[in-house]
């Protein structure tokens, strides 16, 4: 399917629904018998129903993601329409309508955030968290910059937690499946007097990895987990109008790291004897590589109700992340380099806000936000084998350190007013303010030590700089509800970014990123409620995007290009008979460069080689993505039941960088996932049996060139050696669970 038969079948869905309006009713729909089950949200600060929330947003239950065997972000992106995921260098790489970035260093932000439990997560490294005793994550598409703040261009993710409940209740469960994987799971909730309940939730889970090592002499079987997960959270109700939550987490993460493959024949590993890459799920290992990471932090949430229809809330959240990791760069059995990197990371936050609590009428909500974060990463880059690592210096280590400390405030306010009865028109505006200082130098130690070499690094440049960047982001929006159960938008809004450093070299800072976005939207329920059909179309001009090559071994980040983004999206959920759920996604996207010329090595005669990259697709921006998922329960005599889940998902050509090359890309392809549950008549037990990509599709989930891999004489132009970072193939499990 083209995507102008997506956008077509878009724009129908608009037009259908408005010509339906008049058919039914959400509120008559939720008390009807088969009616699809109400979900509630929290995306615009409110809780409200998902029908009446005027945002694009995707939502998952705790039981939605079980029931499709996701246990993290790198997961969810499959079904979600317009999100694509990557993740290289020990960082998660999210991208939402085309807006992402793959640049890497503590100098550099997301264009997409991560919110947990309202907390923002500072580094995408804490996206890598698994999900534990999840309530439901919401994934909002396009700027959120009014209420959500920093780095919020693409969209945000919130994961919320399962909170203490008015009764004691929990569940304990045990999983095995492929590559030799074990799980226990467990959470337990309830009240511990009138005023005050807990809930504590706990998961260990390890694997052997879905890629196995077939060198004989050295090194490791990569891609396995070994992690454990544990949360605390103490609700107090002292009074009707006060509530305070106190929320602990802990994660502790250890791996021998990930597997990498060449996609070309420009490698030095080739030069010096390495073997064609064996078959996906298998790697030439030569190292006892590693990535351990460690990651902790808390929250207090006050909410109190001041006076009639006012509420106060604050958060207060501290957090802490640390990581090391030691990297087979070239993928081979010849040790010509290895990249180690360390990372440590500390946020301190502070929000208030103030806002109605209405739910017609005039509403309004303002509050102000503090961040601070200070940041330490280091790179190691080791040239073991091969040419020199640099023309005039011996083999040896390459040293990039990076202090980086950001200052963040801002103000922000959103007001409703009720033009009609069945017409809304908001206004928000936010005021954004950052300071960030650098400490950078580059180096180099002519042992194999890397970052733990004894040697004193030979400098070779520094920086000490200091930032400041502020803007003004404003929204516009415009809400009709013809009926009940109909809710169309239209929103203008800007998105920004602020500047930064390149955090793996000394080069000059970059500046800010602006967007500037149109979208229109229906969400829609049909059918006495059995049908609901959400839409969303959109455009964006994207300013100054941060973009980053790779030259001369050094990553640098320059304000250079512009783009514009227009697309669409549509979820369906349908319920045709009581017992059966269908769940259909559909999304375009077309996202290219207007203006970019950006270097790509160099011309034969050694003078930069300069490229004319107008017109083509921003990384990681399918053209097309699609799902569909079925979803049928039987019922057995003696009260139990068994239920199919069934699900078939299909993403488009996507390039891993700015380029679009063949070898630094993933062609389109469709992945397969099942499984069967039976749950026992009482409610108590749950057996599962589940599989994910059964047709054991073999795929990329992003891609790289790197010039420290890439021998001279096969890379005279050094554009780099093509490395592609393989996906799981075909898995399976068992779980059991007990709930109370």
């Amino acid at each position: 399917m083209t995507q102008r038969m997506i956008v077509t079948a878009v724009a129908a869905a608009f037009a259908g629904t408005a010509g339906m309006a008049a058919l039914s009713t959400s509120a008559q729909a939720q008390q009807r018998a088969g009616a699809l089950d109400e979900i509630v949200v929290t995306a615009t600060k409110r809780e409200a129903s998902l029908q009446d929330v005027p945002v694009s947003v995707a939502v998952y239950s705790g039981d939605q993601l079980r029931q499709m065997a996701i246990d993290d972000i790198s997961n969810l992106y499959v079904q979600t329409p317009n999100m694509a995921y990557s993740e290289a260098g020990g960082e998660a790489q999210i991208y939402i309508r085309g807006i992402g970035t793959n640049i890497f260093g503590v100098g550099v932000d997301p264009s997409v955030a991560v919110h947990q439990d309202g907390v923002y997560l500072g580094r995408t490294q804490m996206a890598l968290n698994q999900f534990l005793d999840i309530e439901r994550v919401e994934v909002l598409r396009g700027p959120q910059g009014i209420l959500y703040g920093r780095n919020t261009t693409g969209g945000t993710i919130n994961i919320i937690s399962r909170m203490p409940t008015p009764e004691w209740e929990g569940y304990v469960g045990g999983q095995f499946g492929q590559w030799n994987r074990r799980e226990i799971n467990a959470a337990v909730g309830g009240p511990v007097s009138d005023t005050v309940g807990i809930r504590f939730a706990g998961r260990w889970m390890k694997d052997d990895g879905y890629t196995s090592n077939i060198n004989p002499d050295a090194g490791v079987d990569v891609d396995d987990n070994d992690i454990l997960q544990l949360r605390a959270i103490a609700q107090f109700d002292p009074t009707d109008t006060v509530r305070f939550t106190l929320n602990v987490d802990y994660a502790d993460f250890d791996s021998n790291n990930t597997s990498v493959r060449p996609r070309d024949n420009l490698g030095s590993a080739r030069v010096a004897g390495a073997l064609p890459p064996p078959p996906f799920g298998q790697i030439r290992n030569d190292l006892d590589s590693f990535h351990e990471w460690e990651n902790w932090g808390l929250s207090g949430t006050l909410e109190w109700d001041v006076a009639p229809g006012i509420q106060v809330t604050s958060i207060t959240a501290y957090r802490e992340f640390d990581s090391d990791f030691l990297f087979n760069t070239d993928g081979t059995e010849v040790d010509i380099t290895r990249t180690n990197y360390e990372f440590s990371f500390e946020q301190f936050s502070q929000e208030i806000r103030i806002a109605s609590t209405n739910e017609e009428g005039l509403r309004w909500i303002g509050g102000l936000y503090y961040l601070n974060e200070d940041k330490f990463g280091a790179l190691g880059l080791i040239r073991a084998g091969g040419r020199p690592f640099l023309a005039t210096v011996p083999t040896g280590s390459f040293i990039i350190p990076s202090n980086n400390e950001t200052d963040a405030w801002a103000a922000f306010g959103e007001v409703t007013f009720p033009v009609s009865d069945t017409v809304d028109l908001s206004f928000g505006l936010r005021y954004s303010y950052e300071e960030k200082d650098d400490d950078t130098f580059v180096g180099a130690v002519f042992d194999l030590g890397g970052l733990r070499s004894p040697a004193d690094p030979l400098v070779f440049s520094t920086r000490e700089d200091s930032r400041t960047w502020s803007r003004w982001t404003p929204e516009v929006r415009l809400d009709w509800r013809p009926v009940d159960g109909q809710l169309y938008y239209f929103r203008a809004s800007e998105g920004f970014k602020s500047g930064g450093f390149n955090a793996l070299d000394a080069n000059p800072s970059f500046d800010e990123e602006k967007l500037r976005a149109l979208e229109v939207g229906a969400r829609t329920e049909w059918l006495d409620g059995r049908l609901r059909a959400n839409a969303a179309a959109f455009y964006y001009d994207y300013e100054d995007l941060q973009v980053s090559t790779f030259i001369d071994n050094l990553t640098l980040t320059t304000n250079a290009a512009e783009a514009t983004i227009w697309g669409a999206e549509l979820e369906l959920a349908a319920r045709p008979v009581e017992q059966f759920d269908v769940f259909v996604t559909l999304s375009g996207l077309n996202a290219e460069y207007d203006e970019f010329f950006d270097r790509q090595g160099n011309n034969p005669d050694g003078s930069p080689r300069v490229l004319d990259l107008s017109g083509n697709r921003l990384p990681n921006a399918p053209r097309f993505k699609g799902s569909v998922r079925g979803v049928y329960e039987f019922a057995l005599p003696d009260g139990a039941a068994i239920t199919v889940m069934g699900q078939y998902s299909y993403q488009a050509r996507v390039w891993f960088t700015q380029f679009n090359e063949r070898e630094v890309g993933q062609g389109g392809f469709g992945l397969v996932d099942a499984r069967v549950a039976w749950l026992s008549g009482d409610g108590h037990w749950e057996a599962a049996l589940f599989g994910r990509n059964l047709t054991s599709r073999d795929y990329f989930h992003t891609g790289v060139r790197f010039t420290s891999t890439s021998d001279a004489q096969r890379d005279p132009l050094q554009v780099g050696n093509a490395l592609g970072y393989p996906a799981p193939g075909r898995s399976w499990g068992v779980s059991l669970t007990y709930s109370f």
